[in-house]
């Protein structure tokens, strides 16, 4: 089945790997991070009809090639209600997930699929949730919704929970259209982890203040850790912590583990692992940092490819 799509807030282009895996050609990139972009542009070739626009506030929905799907891991920034309804009112409005209900209007695509964290379903107590349904519906859409775990949904050794939310123009395909159901987990972190010894650079020793205590806490190889500025937190359910958008540049530190060499971090390599990203996903030159960055605000790729699966069987 071939079918084209536009990649919006598109990072480094997890989206557009699990949407080309199941016969999609996508036709419009939309990514404001000129880094992720860097990323992006050295794992995929550009078709004679692809075009790549840098922000979604500026990109005019006549400049949009037509297309059957549009996907969109918008940016997990808190969405206020208030601010929603006053953006609705104004065609100035400048946020993000007015941008998207814009597209749909105009480009009328069959289908979108959404992903945002969990945290959307409980903000304003659900309100805000519930309006961005209703103003999607409102789009044309009959929708369906979904809070799924990587851990649960893709065989991925990460506990990374996200929302879903899948939209039909046709209603009898949206009544087809089913979610993927649980898998086991049979994968662990050392299916994730470089087997190599690693670069000295990633290792913990006495230059860093932490160190005693990361050394008396960290005890297993068959688990992650965060250092969590005063403590060490053991992940006890033996899988990755979520991946976050801050690895490497303060707050949440990068997960650390114990190999036979020390403690040490997390590669970049390994977390594109964790996010299920192929072996021949190219890294290009560019800081550790921006690369933890990169795959912590990326997605799961199997799981995406799962549910992308779901919505081609609907064609």
């Amino acid at each position: 089945m071939s079918f084209t799509f536009i990649d919006l807030f598109a990072g480094i282009g997890g989206m557009r790997l699990a949407f080309e895996e199941t016969g999609g050609e996508c036709v419009l990139t939309c990514e404001i991070d000129q880094d992720a972009l860097k990323t992006y542009k050295v794992n995929y070739q550009p078709s004679h009809q692809h075009t790549y626009h840098d922000n979604i506030l500026t990109l005019e929905s006549k400049k949009i090639p037509e297309h059957d799907i549009l996907v969109a891991g918008f940016p997990c920034q808190p969405y206020s209600l208030a601010g929603l309804r006053k953006g609705l009112k104004d065609e100035r409005g400048g946020d993000l997930f007015l941008s998207i209900l814009r597209i749909l209007k105009d480009k009328k695509p069959e289908i979108f699929m959404l992903e945002n964290v969990k945290g959307m379903l409980s903000q304003d107590q659900g309100k805000t949730f519930k309006f961005m349904c209703d103003s999607l519906r409102e789009c044309g859409y009959t929708i369906k919704h979904q809070l799924m775990n990587s851990m649960e949904y893709a065989n991925v050794p990460q506990n990374r929970e996200r929302v879903f939310i899948v939209g039909f123009k046709n209603a009898r395909k949206a009544e087809q259209f089913e979610f993927p159901k649980k898998i086991p987990l049979s994968k662990t972190i050392h299916d994730c982890l470089e087997i190599k010894k690693i670069p000295e650079e990633f290792y913990y020793n006495d230059r860093y203040a932490c160190f005693k205590e990361i050394k008396q806490a960290i005890k297993s190889k068959d688990t992650l850790y965060q250092w969590r500025r005063q403590y060490v937190r053991e992940n006890k359910n033996n899988v990755c912590p979520t991946l976050t958008a801050n690895m490497g540049s303060g707050g949440h530190n990068v997960p650390l583990l114990l190999d036979d060499f020390g403690i040490r971090k997390l590669t970049p390599r390994e977390t594109a692992n964790f996010q299920g990203f192929p072996k021949n996903f190219v890294l290009p030159e560019l800081a550790n940092s921006k690369l933890y960055h990169q795959f912590g605000n990326s997605v799961t790729v199997p799981l995406i490819t799962s549910i992308a699966t779901q919505i081609v069987r609907t064609f």
